[in-house]
């Protein structure tokens, strides 16, 4: 197993809802963090200033230069920059091809030995959904740019401040009747966002080398409609709590 003593890694997107995640489970790993992002006063608000381990710095995934910088003298990198919603000149497709091939492309010129990919579950350049398509197409981009890139492809996470069972528990508590979007049988397995950026850290640490992927699924498989019904009584705190009692 490698020694991640002296070892940096810079995480693109750290402050993100994964990076932040991702970013606290490599430095509890040993590692010393870079966390990219195009906010780094945001980066110093969440991890806090006097942890030697960490740094906050800026990046701009449009500009090579910029990116080359955040890679300097890094030993692994991780892109964990994602969009779920199309803005201006932020698509799908700058930022889930363009910047994503940008990174692994300077992590390959930078000497980058290990460099993680954060695609998507059932990501698929043939898919007709634009959205998955664009996951696909990335994980293309990347391996072209950085053969032995490792692609993780998570489900849809939860955790504190989540995009996912946060606004369904809010809309749950406020409608007196939740829409059900389709037919209700659209097949989920959750996943804690803590259990993958714990997982991405002790990748990261592996020795293991070559191309990979992994998938990160929750323990159980739901329908939305079984979803719905088993978090309508609870809270997030709630959830959590109950998920870090049996952790």
């Amino acid at each position: 197993m490698a020694t991640a003593s002296n070892r940096v890694v810079t995480v693109f997107g750290g402050t993100g809802f994964l990076g932040r995640s991702v970013v606290r489970h490599l430095s509890l790993h040993g590692f010393s963090v870079r966390a990219a992002s195009r906010h780094p006063d945001r980066g110093h608000a969440l991890l806090g200033p006097d942890n030697p381990q960490l740094r906050s710095i800026e990046v701009d995934v449009r500009d090579a230069r910029s990116v080359a910088d955040a890679l300097a003298d890094a030993y692994g990198a991780v892109n964990a920059i994602s969009l779920y919603l199309e803005r201006g000149q932020e698509t799908f497709h700058s930022i889930h091809v363009e910047s994503a091939e940008r990174v692994a492309a300077q992590a390959q010129q930078c000497g980058v030995k290990r460099f993680i990919h954060i695609s998507g579950i059932g990501a698929d350049a043939s898919s007709q959904s634009l959205y998955i398509r664009k996951r696909g197409e990335g994980e293309l981009a990347v391996r072209r740019a950085f053969a032995d890139a490792i692609l993780i492809r998570p489900a849809v996470m939860f955790g504190r401040d989540d995009a996912f069972l946060t606004p369904i528990l809010k809309l749950l508590n406020q409608l007196p009747v939740f829409p059900m979007f389709g037919n209700g049988q659209m097949r989920l397995r959750p996943v804690y966002v803590e259990d993958v950026g714990q997982a991405i850290a002790k990748i990261m640490q592996s020795e293991q080398t070559g191309p990979t992927m992994f998938e990160c699924v929750g323990p159980r498989d739901y329908s939305y409609e079984e979803l719905l019904r088993a978090v309508a009584p609870h809270s997030v705190e709630e959830i959590l709590q109950d998920i870090l009692t049996t952790h």
